[in-house]
């Protein structure tokens, strides 16, 4: 069987490379959660019961798991302020701010260059859905106790706009 110097060395270099991967440890990553409620304040209650670990066991081990209950599964505060967003496409702007308490915002992006900005005075609520547009700036202002926003703002497949309340 006849070998050439060029064949040796690239089988060299996967064997190096294959070693290097199967040594190398696997990579994990951790969720990481803001808190919006004070876990202190007398209105504070979570779902998980106290045996139950919350923190990862070890940085080292990623086979190892704990219980980490996620923003959804967390019991918030009666006073709480919730702020959710979703969005799908690129280069899409959501600013969400609250002040006072029991405020929901909801806002769902799906599509390019959109600006939202949603501001809340107190116990508001909003919900705000944009599909397939490009390029739109949407405000919602809503002072403290303001009707609820609904809201469907869609670009149809024959180019019209619909928004629907």
């Amino acid at each position: 069987m006849h070998f050439t110097l060029k064949s040796v060395m690239s089988l060299q270099a996967g064997l190096i490379g294959a070693l290097m991967l199967a040594a190398s440890a696997p990579a994990s990553a951790q969720s990481a959660y803001i808190t919006q409620v004070n876990p202190n304040s007398s209105g504070f209650t979570s779902t998980a019961s106290p045996s139950i670990q919350l923190v990862p066991v070890s940085q080292n081990a990623p086979r190892e798991t704990a219980f980490v209950p996620t923003p959804e599964t967390a019991a918030t505060a009666r006073n709480g302020n919730i702020a959710q967003t979703l969005e799908i496409g690129s280069f899409n702007r959501v600013f969400q701010s609250q002040s006072g308490g029991n405020n929901f915002s909801n806002v769902g992006v799906i599509g390019t260059n959109n600006n939202v900005g949603v501001f809340q005075g107190g116990r508001d609520q909003s919900n705000l859905g944009l599909i397939n547009t490009q390029g739109l700036s949407i405000g919602v202002f809503q002072p403290p106790g303001a009707a609820p926003v609904n809201m469907l703002i869609a670009k149809l497949p024959n180019g019209s706009l619909l928004i629907k309340r």
